[in-house]
């Protein structure tokens, strides 16, 4: 069954460490694209790529997995990452998980497929 291509926002200019994006389900997708892009001056800080699967209960995890990072400092100016992952996944999101300093933001999406 084709399911077609999924996109959603994550961050939005986002700059205060533990920022978090909502869950977004990516159940029955082999392929999923994290975009991080800077907005402005980024110096300093970090993007989280993470995975989890709410407890029976429905409640969260404290703690999800890493997938990956990104420095923003790699972002700075406008530039754009794609972080491409591959396998078996059932809920994604980003979180700033060290504050992005030097005056810019961070944005993310995630497109599956």
């Amino acid at each position: 069954m084709t399911q077609g291509y999924l996109q959603a926002d994550l961050l939005n200019a986002a700059t205060a460490d533990e920022t978090t994006s909502p869950w977004v389900d990516v159940r029955g997708r082999t392929a999923v694209v994290f975009y991080v892009e800077g907005l402005g001056t980024t110096s300093g800080g970090v993007v989280t790529l993470e995975e989890s699967l709410p407890a029976p209960s429905g409640t969260w995890a404290a703690t999800a997995a890493s997938i990956g990072t990104v420095n923003a400092t790699a972002v700075s100016g406008g530039v754009q990452i794609a972080t491409h992952v591959s396998g078996a996944y059932a809920f994604v999101r980003a979180r700033v998980s060290t504050a992005i300093t030097g005056g810019g933001s961070v944005s993310a999406r995630v497109v599956a497929a």
